[in-house]
């Protein structure tokens, strides 16, 4: 049985993978707008508009791509995802460990983290009730 066959009642779906999903979403959602922020506040203090702009984009496009398979709930854009934000947490620890962008390296360490873990918990706790695989 593939992911796609199931419907997503909530009303049949454990607590935790829906606790897990509402996680994965703030975390990632939060992220996004993170970046965006911390994009504003550096053309507001006079930054290279050019370049914050192709970083931005560099940053969010990667995010963006699983927007549909997010809100689709696919299993297998969860599981990409998780993959794909270990490279968001690396860069993030190295610039959390800069001195003019700590906070920033900081808090979007923490969001990355929130939402690996998030996401670990939806796929491991979707696959256990569902009794599915990838």
């Amino acid at each position: 049985m593939s992911t796609q066959e199931h419907s997503f009642d909530a009303s049949q779906e454990p607590a935790i993978i829906a606790k897990s999903n509402r996680v994965v979403v703030l975390a990632y959602t939060a992220l996004l707008t993170v970046f965006v922020l911390y994009a504003l506040w550096q053309l507001a203090t006079g930054g290279n508009a050019v370049a914050i702009v192709v970083l931005l984009l560099i940053k969010t496009v990667p995010l963006a791509i699983f927007i549909p398979g997010l809100r689709a709930r696919k299993l297998r854009t969860y599981a990409w995802l998780s993959f794909v934000s270990l490279l968001y947490f690396v860069q993030s620890v190295q610039t959390a460990f800069t001195v003019d962008a700590r906070g920033y390296g900081v808090l979007v360490t923490l969001l990355v983290a929130t939402l690996f873990c998030a996401l670990v918990v939806y796929i491991r706790s979707y696959r256990g009730h569902y009794k599915v695989s990838f």
